[in-house]
């Protein structure tokens, strides 16, 4: 009985130790729960886009041509009328002077023309009116002059024909003794006067040399002495004549003089009598005005000097056009820039050949840049004009800067679901380069009561979202919709009560399970919305 007694604590130990560890096999496995916390969560819609200048254009000559430079070069700034290239102008400049040219000679033919115009509008008026007192008087004291003209030469004739005839009668005579005595005289007094020339012309070039006189002096000096010689060798040409007596070829040659002088007479007996007849049909014509006939040519030489008038302004006017044209191309070659701003790109280089309107370079207006993102159109409900945005770059970590939304597109791109947001910088950091990829962070909701769970709480398979509550001792699945993930967590907008026990891990378990919930305090997580 005792030895039965003995084994009994024995038995009562294994079954109760049995007992014990079916009891710990069927107790519910413990999992980590959170109580989702209420906070007020500012809500933004991230997305990356790049600075753009407000206002981008390619830059090109007016004309085309040969790029004779660029005078920029990639960030260049520039400002607006700032010289950006040239283009070869040397044709053009040369088209300039030609039009030039072409003016300067229209606007003299039609000077000409209107002189002509004058002209004829006198003539005209002249024509259209009877002839006046003056004018009579005038036209006789014309004739009267034109007759006393004519008969002053027959009397030069006449005495030409006598002085010829004496000269004859001479000749025929011989030289006398006192001829040729006077001849001799004058060859001695005229080889003086040559001498005297020579001596005067050598002073002169002395004086000038001595810079005493100007060059003047001695050109007169010289001519003075040539004059001297002339007369010293006619003298000596006389003298001879005389001395070696009257030759047959001379009386030949007086009988000829004769009867050219005889003729000379005779047609200015014919001039006396033109000039008298001419001054009395000028007369007569002149009293018998004005004359339909004469009026009519007068008024159709003035139609035709108007109409050449008209031609001449045309052509003047043809000319500046031309000029005008000109030098607008000699202006379009010089490429400025249309504002400010900033070079991106050198498209044609010096000594490229160019066309209207072809790029030569890129410019961008710095001076108000622009964040320009494509976002996604499923938040374009979310995003309003004026909405503020923080912004960031890779390339610069730490360093920030405001933006606010000026803009958004009028369409969406159907093929890639999109929509343009434009923002404009609050402020523009040194380090900022147009084309720049930035992260834009837009917000939303600037502060509302959410209930935030930690991220790793939150499963998101294909655009939907879910996490695990333990309601009454086992998992349930629930679908939620969250906000963005900021530093404390995931903001749940929809599908979550504030008392929910939330999963804080829920890898490897399944709904239905059953649990015993340890409650924790979730520590703040990455990527909370601010």
């Amino acid at each position: 009985m005792r030895k039965l007694l003995r084994f009994v604590p024995v038995i009562l130990l294994v079954l109760i130790g049995g007992g014990a560890v079916g009891f710990l096999r069927s107790r519910p496995k413990e999992v980590e729960v959170v109580l989702p916390v209420q906070k007020t969560v500012v809500t933004s819609i991230a997305a990356s886009g790049r600075l753009r200048g407000q206002l981008e254009t390619s830059v090109g000559a007016q004309t085309g041509g040969r790029v004779a430079a660029v005078l920029v070069r990639e960030g260049d700034r520039v400002r607006a009328g700032q010289t950006i290239a040239r283009l070869d102008d040397s044709v053009l400049g040369a088209q300039v002077s030609q039009s030039q040219g072409a003016i300067s000679t229209a606007e003299a033919t039609l000077a000409q023309a209107e002189e002509t115009v004058s002209t004829a509008k006198a003539s005209l008026a002249l024509a259209s009116r009877g002839p006046l007192g003056s004018d009579v008087a005038r036209l006789r004291a014309d004739v009267n002059q034109s007759v006393a003209v004519a008969r002053a030469k027959l009397a030069g004739a006449r005495q030409k024909l006598q002085s010829v005839g004496r000269r004859l009668a001479e000749l025929k005579k011989g030289p006398r003794d006192e001829e040729i005595d006077s001849a001799r005289a004058l060859q001695k007094q005229a080889q003086a006067s040559e001498d005297q020339a020579g001596r005067e012309q050598e002073r002169q070039k002395a004086l000038l040399l001595e810079g005493a006189v100007a060059q003047s002096a001695v050109d007169a000096a010289t001519t003075g002495y040539w004059v001297a010689r002339r007369a010293r060798e006619s003298a000596d040409a006389r003298l001879q004549q005389l001395t070696r007596g009257t030759r047959p070829e001379q009386i030949d040659q007086a009988r000829a003089d004769l009867r050219a002088a005889e003729s000379e007479v005779q047609a200015a007996q014919a001039t006396v009598q033109g000039a008298a007849a001419s001054g009395a049909a000028q007369l007569r014509s002149l009293l018998s005005t004005p004359r339909s006939e004469d009026i009519a040519v007068a008024r159709a030489r003035l139609s035709e000097s108007i109409r050449a008038r008209d031609v001449a302004r045309s052509r003047l006017a043809e000319t500046r056009q031309s000029l005008s044209v000109a030098q607008r191309r000699v202006g379009d070659s010089v490429v400025a820039a249309p504002f400010d701003g900033t070079i991106t790109r050198v498209v044609t280089e010096a000594g490229g050949v160019t066309g209207p309107g072809t790029p030569l370079v890129q410019l961008v207006r710095t001076t108000s840049p622009e964040i320009r993102i494509d976002l996604d159109e499923a938040n374009l409900g979310k995003v309003a004009v004026g909405q503020e945005a923080t912004v960031t770059c890779e390339a610069f970590p730490g360093e920030t800067f405001a933006a606010r939304v000026r803009e958004i597109g009028a369409q969406v791109d159907t093929d890639r679901g999109t929509v343009e947001v434009r923002l404009s910088p609050e402020t523009t950091p040194k380090w900022l380069r147009p084309g720049q990829t930035l992260s834009v962070n837009i917000v939303v909701d600037k502060g509302s009561k959410r209930l935030v769970v930690p991220l790793l709480a939150v499963n998101t398979v294909g655009g939907i979202s879910s996490l695990l509550v333990v309601d009454k001792g086992t998992i349930e699945k629930r679908t939620v919709t969250v906000g963005p993930a900021g530093a404390d967590g995931v903001p749940v907008l929809d599908g979550l009560n504030q008392g929910d026990l939330v999963v804080a891990n829920p890898a490897g378990l399944v709904a239905g399970t059953t649990v015993a919930p340890k409650k924790i305090t979730p520590s703040p997580g990455p990527g909370m919305a601010k």
